[in-house]
């Protein structure tokens, strides 16, 4: 599949309920969460577009036609709006992980033949359907899951008999490339991390501050932000 074969969507329609603020415009170093993402995406895509709301991009906004349907509402909105401009596949981008491989569409796009007409992400045993390809062929069949009561992009990238593409580790906290901030606990392991790769800040002065923000004091968020932090950043 050509570069300009597919449209690129960030999914950024979500309420940040566990954030507690819009996510995508929060900041991390100089930049909004949203605009890392998009920085990363459009070298991939013909063309890129948001999902949900607008953040002054100058990108297309594709409205979502069923409103609070989460991740796969904004895959069938993006699936219909690309087809009417010719796209061959929509390639969806979580707007909360800003980290996720350079090289993820092509990636992407090398799985997607025959009868299989949606791959995704997976990085250490783990899949990431919201970093999928769709190709529109397989929008009739998505929305009659979706019609059929289907709303998790996993389980529909499964019901397609989707591929998963494995990414190796890479540059993101903890060498998570899909590292997702969900949580301020996660902007702030997000935005040590950038300053450890800066040299602005040594690893001591980050696990002083991670303890500070109480951060590794929460036995919820612990494995993950000790897993980031044992690993001393590996890739910095």
């Amino acid at each position: 599949m050509k570069h300009g074969d597919v449209l690129g969507v960030i999914l950024a329609g979500g309420r940040s309920s566990r954030f507690g603020e819009d996510k995508a415009a929060a900041k991390l170093g100089d930049r909004r969460l949203i605009d890392h993402v998009a920085a990363r995406a459009m070298p991939q895509v013909g063309q890129l577009a948001l999902s949900g709301r607008d953040y002054g991009l100058n990108l297309p906004v594709i409205a979502d036609t069923e409103q609070g349907q989460g991740p796969l509402g904004g895959v069938l909105s993006a699936l219909a709006w690309a087809q009417k401009r010719g796209f061959a596949a929509v390639a969806s981008f979580s707007c909360d992980a800003p980290f996720f491989p350079p090289d993820l569409v092509r990636g992407l796009s090398a799985a997607v033949r025959g009868a299989h007409r949606c791959s995704y992400a997976s990085s250490r045993g783990i899949g990431h359907p919201v970093f999928g390809l769709w190709c529109i062929s397989a929008a009739t069949n998505l929305q009659s899951l979706f019609d059929g009561g289907v709303r998790s992009l996993k389980q529909a990238a499964s019901l397609l008999d989707g591929m998963s593409v494995d990414f190796a580790q890479g540059h993101g906290p903890g060498d998570d490339m899909f590292f997702n901030i969900n949580r301020p606990e996660d902007m702030l392991v997000a935005r040590q991390w950038l300053a450890m790769r800066s040299g602005a800040v040594r690893p001591k002065d980050m696990e002083s501050d991670l303890r500070k923000e109480g951060a590794l004091c929460n036995p919820s968020r612990r494995p993950r932000l000790e897993n980031a932090r044992l690993r001393r950043f590996a890739g910095t």
